[in-house]
Formats: C-alpha cells, structure tokens, sequence
C-alpha cells in the first residue's frame, strides 16, 4: 500500500466515523484501530507531511552578478 492509499484510507474512516482502517499490501490485510480520532488525525497529518515530500526536488537556484 502506498502513502496516499493509506492516506484515502484514513480520510474515508474520518469522514465515515469510524477509527478503524483496513490495509492490503502484497496479499496481506492489516487492520488498525486508533484509540482517539485525534490520534487518527495525528497519522494522516504525518503521512501528507511524508507525501508533500515526493514527486518534486526541492532546489533552490541564486543568481548573482556585479552590477555594472
């Protein structure tokens, strides 16, 4: 499972009202229930900070002259 299968994952139990997820990866199902919503919360934040840092170098490029 991906990030953003996990991330569609926990937004779908969110919007639903529950705090149980249930993953698939390679054959393999994984459930999890968060103790809190909060804590449910927590991951997903934690996963779209993990997701914003893909896909895209962060580069930053200076110029600099003399000024003539």
């Amino acid at each position: 499972m991906s990030i953003a299968d996990e991330i569609a994952a926990i937004r779908e139990a969110i919007a639903s009202g529950a705090k149980k997820i249930r993953t698939k990866t390679n054959g393999v199902e994984r459930e999890v229930e968060y103790p809190s919503f909060d804590d449910l919360r927590k991951r997903l934040d934690y996963l779209e900070g993990l997701n914003a840092g893909t896909g895209r170098s962060r580069v930053s490029l200076a110029s600099f002259s003399k000024g003539r």
